[in-house]
């Protein structure tokens, strides 16, 4: 497949294997091509052969893939598509250990709540901007300059639309994802 770009996302952490901790290095390079995407993920430099990896746009919204999960050493990886990225400009993706997000710390449930609350407040500027601009078109100009009244539609309707997509993660991640009672560690003192 010839490729038109191609991003590489390196994610590094320390994590507790028996009595000893052990860095894990997980790398994913993506080769974009023009119609689809082809990926290899490597974690400490060795190559996942048949990984589950594949191209969605709206994961984890809806529809399957988007996403790759393994369990390796006692420790769960959950390689994911984060569809409600503000700064990648082709997505970007989220990689969850146990259940936490390396980049933030968050857990995985409360992760896609914060981006749906996000994107549904942006939804909720672009509304009122659009309320705003048709009101004032429609009464403070005359009928020839009504044509721009149709920026307050557009962004009234783009306001929904953010809403309408920014309530999906908050209702389908109310409930937490993992147990995190199983992957607390809890050393008693006594002395």
């Amino acid at each position: 497949m010839p490729s038109c770009c191609k991003t590489t996302c390196t994610w590094a952490q320390n994590l507790k294997v028996g009595p000893e901790y052990r860095q894990y290095t997980v790398q994913l390079i993506r080769e974009i091509g023009c119609f689809c995407e082809d990926y290899r993920i490597y974690v400490n430099g060795h190559e996942l052969d048949h990984h589950g990896l594949t191209y969605n746009p709206c994961s984890p919204l809806c529809c399957g893939g988007g996403q790759y999960e393994w369990e390796q050493d006692g420790h769960s990886f959950l390689l994911i598509y984060n569809s409600l990225s503000w700064t990648n400009y082709f997505g970007g993706f989220r990689l969850f250990i146990d259940g936490t997000d390396v980049n933030t710390g968050r857990e995985f449930s409360s992760f896609w709540r914060r981006r749906g609350w996000q994107v549904v407040f942006a939804g909720l500027v672009m509304l009122l901007l659009g309320t705003t601009f048709s009101l004032i078109f429609h009464y403070a100009f005359s009928s020839k300059q009504r044509s721009w009244i149709s920026i307050g539609y557009a962004l009234v309707f783009a306001g929904l639309f953010y809403i309408f997509f920014g309530l999906i993660p908050i209702l389908r991640y109310r409930k937490p994802r993992y147990n995190r009672s199983a992957t607390m560690e809890y050393v008693a003192n006594t002395v």
